[in-house]
């Protein structure tokens, strides 16, 4: 299986879709990793948070930490996508329980019949 790299231009595009949690499990990881080892798209992450997010706190008049915000952001990305791979991998466990189940349903009808 060949393995797809985010490359800057990818991960600029889906920056909004991040903010917005709008990245399939594929994407996100993608997006994360890249996000993890390139620093020119970490602070374009950072700059385009601090207009979407940041913009809205000044004008709610809210304080705020927009570094500690992003980093809990992206922590939470994380853990969601560990959370959505978990399910995935729950249901093609369930749906082999099925199968086998099925198998050995037709298995046993015919040693009975």
């Amino acid at each position: 299986m060949v393995e797809f790299v985010m490359t800057c231009k990818d991960a600029d595009k889906a920056i909004a879709r991040f903010l917005d949690d709008d990245l399939d499990n594929r994407e996100l990881a993608d997006f994360l990793n890249h996000i993890e080892t390139c620093p020119v798209c970490k602070e374009e992450l950072t700059i385009q948070f601090l207009v979407k997010v940041g913009m809205q706190r000044l004008e709610d008049g809210n304080t705020f930490n927009l570094k500690a915000e992003l980093d809990m952001l992206l922590r939470d990305a994380r853990k969601k996508l560990l959370g959505r791979r978990y399910l995935v991998l729950t249901s093609y466990i369930l749906e082999l329980l099925v199968l086998a189940l099925a198998a050995a349903t037709v298995v046993l009808a015919i040693t009975i019949g």
